[in-house]
């Protein structure tokens, strides 16, 4: 987990965020060409910042310098990337305001009331700027801009994001459904019992219930099938054939005349 070591406040900022302390690392105050703070961690990367209230959003977007503005901060983190080298540069605008809409969905915009603007049309101008490559998160307030920094400092940057495999969804079929709904089946057994039984339920179910021949499930759980469907301890479920024994799948050919 990365730390800040060092930090720049541009000289523009109120004098309340120019005394920002950031856990005592080397602060300096002056006019940057890019964001409003720009942070260095210990693993070697720049964080650019851009602080905007939700009035100062709307008012760049409205006067359309929002996005020459966060062009800006990513000359650097493009330059890198066509160069082929480590991306070192990481731009993020900071929003201290909740987006809220009234029911007509016009954002709310704190201290002033409904605006012109569509909740929908803000929405988009955000992922905009995230396919610009400027990351957005919300601050819980102008207090808690200092520790929104903080915390993007701590993020891991590793060139590669380890994630998990994606889980390819199995859709039961009607006979899946049948055999799941036995007791001591379930939805994680049953494909075993199918591909035992060569997706034959008549097999399956002689196999769920001869406490003799080999079975995917135990013995208990082929006795709760068995109480559940009745049967009496000398009575088993048998296949009666009606044509050639050489043409009846091998599980029944396993199963009849076992008991």
């Amino acid at each position: 987990m990365s730390q800040i070591i060092a930090v720049m406040i541009d000289s523009r900022e109120p004098e309340y965020f120019q005394k920002l302390k950031f856990g005592g690392v080397p602060v300096m105050v002056d006019m940057l060409n890019t964001g409003d703070v720009q942070a260095i961690t210990d693993d070697g990367h720049t964080l650019i910042v851009e602080r905007k209230t939700l009035s100062d959003f709307l008012n760049t977007l409205k006067d359309d310098r929002l996005f020459p503005q966060l062009a800006r901060m990513v000359e650097t983190r493009n330059a890198q990337i066509l160069a082929g080298e480590t991306v070192t540069s990481w731009a993020y605008l900071v929003i201290t305001d909740p987006i809220t809409a009234d029911h007509n969905g016009k954002v709310i915009e704190p201290g002033r009331g409904v605006t012109g603007w569509s909740f929908a049309s803000v929405m988009g101008m955000i992922l905009s700027i995230q396919e610009l490559g400027v990351f957005v998160i919300f601050a819980n307030g102008q207090l808690d801009y200092e520790d929104s920094i903080l915390r993007l400092a701590r993020r891991s940057r590793a060139p590669e994001m380890r994630i998990m495999p994606a889980r390819i969804p199995n859709v039961l079929g009607p006979k899946a459904t049948f055999l799941s709904g036995l007791p001591g089946v379930g939805i994680d057994r049953v494909q075993d019992i199918l591909d035992w039984s060569n997706h034959n339920v008549g097999h399956a179910l002689i196999g769920l219930t001869d406490m003799e021949i080999k079975s995917p499930i135990g013995l208990s759980v082929r006795r709760r099938i068995r109480e559940l469907m009745g049967l009496n301890e000398n009575e088993n479920i048998e296949i009666i054939l009606h044509g050639e024994p050489d043409k009846v799948p091998a599980i029944g050919k396993l199963l009849i005349g076992e008991n």
